[in-house]
């Protein structure tokens, strides 16, 4: 059987009046994640409630694909730049596809 793509959806939140800066950094992950082997997608949203809010929507082939993502050094980069930017820690929740699995 085939191992199943993951999904990421991933939380981070701004101090307050900071979220453009930190939106600076957020875009700058874009492009070297996408072109990274394994990935399918990423994409980063930006909550309209509350636009210190940001999430990340991630589909990696495997769960190592996505574990090799987080070491990377672009990663690395934008962890030591947004550190004071960053009122909340991270949360990641590491998923699986529910709504493709037959009943």
């Amino acid at each position: 059987m085939a191992s199943q793509s993951i999904r990421i959806v991933a939380e981070v939140t701004a101090h307050p009046g900071r979220s453009e800066e930190l939106w600076q950094n957020l875009a700058e992950l874009v492009e070297p994640t996408r072109k990274e082997a394994g990935n399918i997608s990423y994409d980063i949203l930006q909550d309209l409630d509350n636009p210190d809010h940001f999430l990340f929507y991630e589909e990696w082939e495997s769960r190592e694909y996505f574990e090799r993502h987080l070491e990377s050094p672009h990663v690395a980069d934008y962890d030591r730049a947004t550190r004071h930017l960053i009122s909340i820690s991270v949360r990641i929740s590491v998923c699986t596809l529910r709504t493709d699995l037959k009943a």
